[in-house]
């Protein structure tokens, strides 16, 4: 019973660390259903979201955006199905924020 407790008991203390590295070059985390954005966790700049809503306002998608700091610049990931020209865009729409922006931002005023 003592030999399967300790490895159990390393599981439960590993999950949270291991999240917790995952998440600590998180920048934001959006949820986009259809043309709705909303910001799940973290912060954002209210234009960078709104620039955001743009693009997904002429291109609808079901899609989850974390975008992330690598290298000392801001990087997007997404997770649901988006054409090469959306990702694009998207890029272009992030490259004029800097991480230290994103960052210090103030939580968003609205969700789309």
């Amino acid at each position: 019973m003592a030999a399967l407790l300790i490895p159990l008991l390393l599981l439960v203390i590993a999950i949270p660390l291991v999240v917790m590295l995952v998440r600590a070059n998180e920048l934001f985390c959006l949820r986009v259903s259809g043309t709705r954005v909303a910001v799940v966790r973290g912060r954002i700049p209210q234009r960078l979201l709104d620039d955001l809503a743009d693009v997904f306002r002429a291109a609808p998608a079901e899609v989850v955006l974390r975008g992330v700091s690598e290298g000392g610049r801001a990087r997007v990931y997404a997770d649901g199905e988006l054409s090469e020209a959306v990702r694009q865009r998207i890029r272009n729409v992030l490259a004029q924020w800097p991480v230290v922006r994103i960052r210090n931002a103030p939580r968003p005023r609205r969700l789309h």
